[in-house]
């Protein structure tokens, strides 16, 4: 990746407020990612890609399984085009994409096609991710602005003329020496130091983070009962914890499976999904801090 040397070269207030895009982004990247991995799709046919549904079950909510007279079995995002059916259900449907125009017969949902569901309301996660990403963010910037304060926790009222001596003595005490020599007219009496004393409050606000990041692993169905190596829960906790993660977890699988049962008996199929194994999918996705990782924990 090329990177344009202009972008890194900007004031710190103009850094600080582009920091706070990058963050967010950042955040939704790694959230968006780990998403669409969380699902193993098997034996789709004229070389699908599992990535493509998922990018539409994340970002759309749904996604269309038909047969191009062209192009054989596709996958694309899906238009409403007749009436509701009498359990509110889309009747017509037609399939569109990115430089790309269905040309073949009428396409009726559950006649000749099957629309593949996020959820059973057809709900796209990418919303969630967007909330989630949000706080993510407002805490680590804040984290940011803790450990800054920390620099500079000292305001030193003085005339001109002492600015100088005072400058001098604190480069003296940056560079660790011993002993601090001021000029012999300077008048400590005329010197008003104002100490802020910042609290330090950024190691609760990294718990505070990991407690969100845990809440997002909940949303998405990953067990993260034992992520935390600061606190560990009672059996009847982890129990809590591990329904919760099973029942998010159904609320995604199921509509895939459903979708899968449906295409394969409508068009003779053996198309197959299940929950991707979390040990293939990138520790620096599932984990928010190396610190608070305990090897072992996630299976």
């Amino acid at each position: 990746m090329n990177y344009d040397l202009k972008n890194f070269t900007m004031s710190y207030k103009s850094f600080a407020r582009t920091l706070n895009d990058r963050v967010l982004t950042d955040y939704f990247i790694r959230l968006m990612l780990l998403s669409r991995a969380l699902f193993k799709w098997e034996n789709l046919p004229n070389g699908l890609d599992e990535k493509w549904i998922e990018r539409y079950l994340f970002t759309e909510g749904a996604c269309l399984f038909y047969k191009d007279p062209t192009y054989g079995f596709m996958v694309a995002k899906m238009g409403e085009t007749g009436a509701l059916n009498y359990y509110d259900e889309p009747t017509s449907v037609k399939p569109y994409a990115t430089n790309y125009i269905y040309e073949g017969e009428e396409l009726i949902n559950n006649e000749n096609c099957i629309i593949i569901r996020n959820n059973d309301e057809m709900l796209p996660t990418a919303p969630t991710i967007q909330l989630y990403s949000y706080d993510l963010t407002n805490i680590k910037r804040t984290i940011d602005v803790n450990i800054i304060a920390q620099k500079t926790p000292v305001i030193v009222k003085c005339s001109d003329k002492k600015k100088l001596s005072l400058k001098q003595a604190i480069t003296q005490r940056n560079d660790n020496e011993p002993v601090i020599y001021a000029d012999k007219n300077l008048d400590l009496n005329d010197i008003e130091v104002l100490d802020l004393k910042p609290p330090v409050v950024f190691p609760q606000l990294q718990i505070q983070k990991h407690a969100v990041w845990n809440e997002v692993m909940t949303f998405l169905g990953i067990n993260n009962a034992n992520m935390d190596k600061r606190e560990r829960l009672v059996d009847d906790e982890v129990q809590a914890n591990n329904e919760q993660v099973k029942a998010s977890e159904d609320i995604f699988l199921k509509a895939r499976q459903e979708a899968c049962k449906r295409i394969n008996e409508m068009f003779n199929l053996n198309i197959k999904v299940s929950r991707r194994d979390l040990r293939e999918i990138p520790k620096e996705l599932l984990d928010i801090d190396e610190d608070f990782r305990n090897e072992g924990d996630v299976e």
